[in-house]
């Protein structure tokens, strides 16, 4: 399926004709999934995060103290990525999941369970992918679409 995150799966089953008892009877879990470029390793240097970037991330509660960001070089075609990895989500369906997509399967519903869970969201993993320097903040953001970024505005300041 194609959603945006885990809890909109099920939105996404009833929308596609299969009844909620049917899926609320049969679902476990649902793992999503996201792409996201990994920072250059022939390029990676820290940076200071920009001031316009900064707002996002005092909103998003990311406290982290290096940041890293690709250059651009020879090895990534001066884009600052090479490759990509993966960022996950797993909801996991419990009894209290399962009650409520019999009775209401809306995607606000689903997603308030979800975060009441304590499980990572995409955006979650995606800063452990930031802290570990594996991926910038601008990235996941773009991906996450967390704060619905235009990804044609330019967060990183250029160095050359």
């Amino acid at each position: 399926l194609h959603t945006n995150d885990a809890a909109s799966s099920i939105t996404r089953l009833v929308d596609i004709g299969i009844d909620s008892y049917l899926i609320a009877a049969s679902l476990n879990a649902v793992l999503a999934q996201r792409l996201v470029r990994k920072i250059c390793p022939k390029c990676k240097k820290k940076y200071k995060v920009p001031e316009k970037m900064q707002a996002y991330m005092k909103r998003a509660g990311i406290k982290g103290k290096n940041f890293y960001h690709g250059t651009g070089c020879e090895a990534c075609r001066d884009s600052g990525y090479v490759g990509r990895v993966g960022i996950y989500e797993m909801l996991v369906i419990d009894d209290e999941l399962r009650g409520m997509i019999n009775k209401d399967s809306s995607v606000n519903n689903m997603r308030k369970v979800f975060q009441k869970s304590g499980s990572h969201s995409l955006f979650d993993d995606g800063l452990i992918k930031v802290n570990q320097g594996l991926t910038t903040i601008e990235e996941v953001l773009r991906v996450t679409e967390v704060y619905g970024i235009n990804e044609n505005e330019d967060f990183v300041e250029n160095d050359k």
